[in-house]
Order: C-alpha cells, then sequence, then structure tokens
C-alpha cells in the first residue's frame, strides 16, 4: 500500500524523493544550457542591430533596452547553474520583459518573434525555480 501512496518521505519534508529532484535538476540545467547558447546567438544578433541603430542616429530606444534585458537573462541564466532561485527568478522577469518589449517593437511575426525571443529565458528561468522549489527543506 505505501508504494501506491508514497509515504516515504525521503529525508525531505515535502515527500519528493532525491531521484526526482535529480531528474528535474538535470532537466533544467540541459534546458539552461541550450536557452544559454541560444540567449548568447539572440544577444549578438540583437546587440548588432542596437549597434548600428545608435551609429546611424536612428537611436533604436527599444531595441537597446531589449539588448540590456537579454543581457540580463543570460546573466541569470548563468546565475541559475549555482543559484537556482535568484537565477531562475532574474531569467523569468528578464523572459517577461524581452516578451513585452518583443511584442511592441517587431511588427511581424508579432507573437512568433515574442515566443522565440523569450521562452528559451521563460523555460528555463521556471524550470530552474521549479528545481530549487522542490529541493528546499
Amino acid at each position: 500500500m505505501s508504494r501506491l501512496t508514497n509515504n516515504h518521505s525521503y529525508g525531505h519534508s515535502h515527500g519528493h524523493s532525491p531521484g526526482d529532484v535529480n531528474q528535474l535538476r538535470f532537466a533544467a540545467k540541459s534546458v539552461g544550457v541550450l536557452a544559454l547558447l541560444t540567449g548568447l546567438i539572440y544577444l549578438r544578433v540583437v546587440g548588432v542591430e542596437s549597434i548600428g541603430a545608435i551609429r546611424t542616429g536612428q537611436w533604436g530606444q527599444n531595441i537597446v533596452i531589449l539588448f540590456f534585458l537579454m543581457i540580463l537573462a543570460t546573466l541569470g541564466l548563468f546565475c541559475a547553474w549555482r543559484l537556482e532561485a535568484v537565477g531562475g527568478i532574474i531569467a523569468l522577469v528578464s523572459g517577461v520583459g524581452v516578451a513585452i518589449l518583443t511584442y511592441l517593437t517587431f511588427e511581424q511575426n508579432r507573437l512568433f518573434t515574442t515566443f522565440a525571443y523569450s521562452s528559451p529565458f521563460l523555460v528555463a528561468g521556471g524550470l530552474s525555480l521549479a528545481c530549487w522549489w522542490r529541493s528546499r527543506d
């Protein structure tokens, strides 16, 4: 009967086995690495556009803010490797900012662009927070 109800706490107050948390942590770090690589590519693309906007005098304020939000989100992913809660919150909040700003900035394929630019940070940040939440005592 205990196998069905899982009455074993494995030393955790929330009843999650260490294997469950380790699997979630592995998934979070795997997705985090992919999101980090994607974020670095996006930084290059958006960075070139924002530098070009500044040089030509077409001060694209939104694109520059987007660039700094992406820097912050990418730093959040780096931080989430060791500090899951802090890095997850930074990546998640920055990802929401990236989503809002891309929706307001890009006129063509608005929803796809918003999803493409923000989802790596939102998913990786959310997984890092879930990992922290399940492993806390």
